[in-house]
């Protein structure tokens, strides 16, 4: 559950970024000969209004239609009981209210003279809210997923500062771990805990209780019985930026070989780029002795949901990304562990682009 109602924060999140980010995309849209994009948002699939306008929706379904030229829309089934919350926490759009937010926005669009919309993630729009949509236009709908993965990859110094924010709680809370831990409850309530009181309005936490049996994560029951090795993930979110960070434990005491292991995938996420070849990266990384890499998984914000896989051992896929979550596995003598860490933080951002 979120973590109340978040405020607008210009010192960590300014107007300007965000209509940076707009800009960007609309410029993509004039080379493409596109009207407008539409996109989707409810609580999980939040990630791309997010990006585009700052504001991180809850419950209720929500589009959002940026023109290619002007102010975005944000039409949203909420009442207008909590527009001027929704106007405080997204003051580049134009807000409006309605119980059919796809007929508004088709209206809207007629309005704007618009004969071809692109939609992020088409395939996954409810279908409701097409059927609104073309009740009043006959507009043209495409596919604007790559043309927005493609505008996204830009390294953003506001994004990117807000996810060091996020990985840091994430570090500081696994720091804080309780030395003595029987139950999956012992720690993980502790977690997550420390990290609301940090100021994270989101927290996931996902456990692989006994890395012996199992190497996968997953929301687990408080009560069951950790093994003598388990790992622990925790999901963040700092400002609508989020980052995954995985650790794994003894249950009983310390381990030099562990903490070894913890070391150098910390190195690593300061030296790894995630939009270069991660296989070629990994092959050639100083990993302790005896540890080998069985799997590994990186995770983008590319499209709706916040984090995604866009690329794995199986699956060597190589593209521009803002930042990563890279999880690994890694074999020892003393069995399996999972790490995982943000990375791309450490590189530079572009000189920014302009705003209208």
């Amino acid at each position: 559950m979120r973590h109340g109602l978040m405020k607008w924060r210009e010192d960590e999140l300014s107007q300007a970024d965000v209509l940076s980010r707009q800009y960007r995309l609309q410029k993509s849209m004039e080379a493409d000969g596109i009207d407008g994009v539409l996109i989707y948002t409810n609580h999980v699939r939040s990630a791309a209004v997010t990006y585009l306008t700052g504001f991180t929706p809850y419950w209720s379904d929500a589009l959002l239609f940026l023109p290619v030229a002007g102010k975005p829309l944000f039409a949203t089934a909420l009442s207008k009981r909590v527009g001027n919350w929704i106007k405080s926490t997204n003051p580049t759009s134009t807000i409006d209210h309605s119980p059919r937010p796809g007929e508004l926005i088709g209206k809207h669009m007629i309005a704007l003279g618009c004969k071809k919309v692109g939609v992020v993630e088409l395939d996954h729009m409810p279908g409701g809210l097409i059927d609104e949509i073309i009740g009043v236009t006959d507009v043209q709908l495409v596919d604007a997923s790559t043309m927005f993965a493609e505008a996204r990859t830009v390294r953003d110094a506001a994004e990117i500062a807000l996810a060091k924010k996020a990985n840091q709680i994430a570090t500081d809370a696994f720091a804080s771990a309780p030395k003595e831990r029987l139950l999956v409850g012992d720690v993980t309530e502790a977690l997550e805990l420390y990290v609301r009181n940090a100021g994270a309005e989101e927290c996931y936490v996902a456990i692989a209780p006994d890395l012996q049996k199992d190497t996968r994560l997953a929301r687990t029951k408080g009560q069951v019985e950790l093994g003598e090795t388990f790992a622990i993930r925790l999901s963040i979110a700092y400002n609508g930026v989020w980052i995954r960070r995985t650790e794994s434990f003894l249950r009983t005491a310390g381990d030099d070989n562990l903490t070894q292991l913890a070391r150098w995938a910390d190195g690593l996420s300061e030296t790894v780029d995630p939009s270069l070849a991660m296989a070629s990266q990994l092959a050639t990384s100083s990993r302790p002795a005896g540890a080998s890499i069985s799997g590994w998984t990186l995770e983008a914000p590319i499209g709706n949901r916040p984090l995604q896989a866009v690329a794995t051992e199986k699956n060597q896929t190589e593209q521009s990304l803002p930042y990563g979550v890279l999880t690994i596995q890694l074999d020892t003598k003393q069995g399996s562990f999972v790490l995982a860490r943000p990375i791309g933080l450490h590189l530079s951002p572009p000189t920014a682009e302009g705003a209208v």
